[in-house]
């Protein structure tokens, strides 16, 4: 369990909706078009290796469980808990949206040797919808340098991990 991070299926919830406090009532606000997959419209493939249909499918439970494995994909910025040691730090020059230190983090896990675990029983959720326009103007200028940064850092990768299969 020490090279094991686990993730949290995260969803947005419509202003001025309750947040949901458990996944019964989740799915309730996802029928209703009430919630959605964080970043469900803006950036699909972003949380798409969190699986969301099949974690939807599972069988309720009154606990905390592992659900299921899922490999890392790029692009992938998974909400996640993980061991207080041994992870690797998140690289401060990657600075808000797109390409950002949670892409980065989970891409040097994966290379480390990491695992990735989907957890049912629990989720995160954002207040509001995230949408197209709602974001400050220099977003597209970050998103560029970031990009640019992100090929750099994996290139780094190999150096930093030369014995990695990954």
């Amino acid at each position: 369990w020490d090279q094991v991070v686990f993730v949290l299926p995260a969803f947005e919830v419509r202003t001025g909706t309750r947040v949901p406090g458990t996944k019964a009532e989740l799915l309730q606000l996802l029928g209703t078009g009430d919630a959605r997959p964080f970043y469900g419209t803006l950036c699909p493939r972003c949380q798409a290796p969190t699986d969301y249909g099949r974690w939807w499918a599972l069988p309720p439970t009154p606990h905390l469980r592992v659900a299921y494995e899922v490999p890392w994909r790029d692009p992938w910025e998974p909400f996640y808990v993980g061991p207080a040691h041994g992870v690797p730090p998140f690289d401060e020059r990657f600075l808000q949206y797109g390409f950002n230190r949670i892409s980065q983090q989970a891409c040097e896990l994966h290379v480390a040797g990491f695992r990735f675990v989907v957890l049912d029983g629990a989720f995160v959720v954002h207040r509001g919808f995230k949408e197209a326009g709602s974001f400050h103007g220099g977003r597209e200028a970050e998103l560029g340098r970031n990009r640019q940064l992100f090929r750099r850092f994996r290139d780094a990768l190999r150096q930093r991990y030369p014995r990695s299969p990954r």
